[in-house]
């Protein structure tokens, strides 16, 4: 099955914000691995608060993965389509 991988980074203020769409899953895996060495903690999340699986709007799977240092910092988001 193929992904849609998605990148966002929660900067302290709105000028350092960004996301990135389109993904490679090299890319994303190097970015978990990187943001890992750099001591922040990778969350994966696969269920919602009701223990449901994670979808998009339209109905594809969706897994997040969390970096997070003092709060979340980024997420990095893999749609299955």
């Amino acid at each position: 099955m193929e992904s849609l991988i998605n990148h966002q980074f929660f900067g302290p203020d709105r000028s350092t914000r960004y996301k990135v769409a389109g993904l490679s899953s090299e890319e994303a895996y190097r970015l978990i691995g990187a943001n890992t060495m750099a001591g922040f903690e990778p969350v994966v999340h696969t269920r919602n608060a009701k223990g449901d699986q994670l979808r998009t709007r339209d109905g594809n799977l969706l897994t997040v993965v969390a970096l997070h240092g003092t709060g979340v910092m980024s997420t990095i988001e893999f749609e299955q389509v």
